[in-house]
């Protein structure tokens, strides 16, 4: 007998809450690169962390291009066009790493073949930040696009 599993972003993080943004080890590049030494495009890069950090410190990354890479290899630029707080007021759980979730959006020309393949984990980063292993999926527009969502929780 066999059971097909579907899980959504969603569904991850709500069973996953404390390991929705799981970080990885940075690589050679990145870890001898300070933060306070990269610039891009005439703007210092903020300080960053995938698995503590909320949507402020994400929001001053937005227009920034960010790789997200499959576990085949493959890799799409997108860029991050918007940054929303979710407050889960006295509800949210007090052991999770972030003081609130963020849901982050990114569009790019790769978006339809990304919301093809549905919800699924990438590694995600930018130049001068770590990357981290996240859940990413379509998020739909109303004109039948696609953008590509993170939630961060």
């Amino acid at each position: 007998m066999s059971t097909k599993t579907s899980l959504s972003r969603r569904g991850f993080v709500a069973l996953n809450a404390a390991g929705a943004a799981m970080v990885a080890l940075p690589s050679a590049a990145t870890a001898s690169t300070s933060m306070a030494e990269t610039v891009t495009s005439a703007t210092q890069v903020g300080p960053f962390n995938w698995l503590t950090s909320g949507a402020a410190e994400l929001e001053v990354h937005i227009g920034r291009r960010f790789r997200f890479q499959d576990e085949n290899g493959h890799s799409t630029a997108m860029r991050l066009i918007a940054v929303e707080p979710v407050n889960s007021g006295p509800n949210r759980p007090t052991d999770l790493p972030r003081a609130e979730g963020v849901i982050a959006v990114f569009d790019g020309q790769d978006a339809a073949s990304l919301a093809e393949a549905g919800d699924r984990m990438y590694r995600v980063g930018a130049l001068g930040l770590r990357t981290a292993s996240v859940m990413a999926g379509p998020t739909p527009r109303r004109d039948g696009s696609n953008m590509i969502e993170i939630v961060l929780n």
